[in-house]
């Protein structure tokens, strides 16, 4: 029998370990890319409105966007490296069974939250695209692209938590 204790990231199985884990460390690295576009995008809004007195009319719309992109992709990652935010004063204490049924439980809530908040996000963009609903403002797009960012990142959130869930049964570490 495979001792998963010891398995090395490069011995755990393609499916689901590596293939989620890349998916999910690779919308990461997209999410850090995208801070830095949203950053030259300010400098360049703030540049533009105080030195040349031309401000882009756009772009608080834009970086609206982006950071709902930024957070959905992140999400999914700072699981995954258990960057979120958590209160560990009890569950720090439990014994190990009991804290493998705890991180059993909670990767279950992700997943519940995640499939309720996808579920919800997708009738809506079903919704617009068949309505044919533009957004109101400088950036005239049709209101269903904007969400497409929240159905992906609550994918990758519901992934990363049963991998979560999938780890705690098999009592792979994480």
């Amino acid at each position: 029998m495979i001792d998963h204790k010891e398995m090395g990231a490069a011995n755990a199985p393609i499916f689901p370990d590596r293939i989620i884990t890349w998916l999910v460390r690779f919308c990461g690295m997209l999410s850090t890319a995208l801070i830095l576009v949203i950053f030259a995008q300010i400098v360049v809004a703030v540049t533009r409105r105080y030195l040349f007195d031309s401000p882009l009319q756009w772009s608080d719309e834009m970086i609206g966007y982006l950071l709902v992109t930024l957070i959905m992709l992140g999400s999914a990652e700072a699981l995954r490296r258990g960057d979120h935010i958590a209160i560990d004063l009890m569950s720090a204490q439990l014994r190990p069974g009991l804290a493998r049924i705890q991180r059993a439980l909670a990767n279950l809530s992700v997943m519940a939250f995640a499939a309720i908040v996808g579920l919800s996000i997708w009738d809506s963009i079903t919704f617009a695209h068949s309505f044919g609903s533009y957004s109101v403002g400088y950036i005239e797009i049709a209101t269903w692209i904007p969400q497409v960012p929240v159905v992906l990142g609550m994918a990758l959130l519901f992934l990363t938590a049963a991998l979560g869930l999938y780890r705690s049964i098999r009592e792979v570490p994480q």
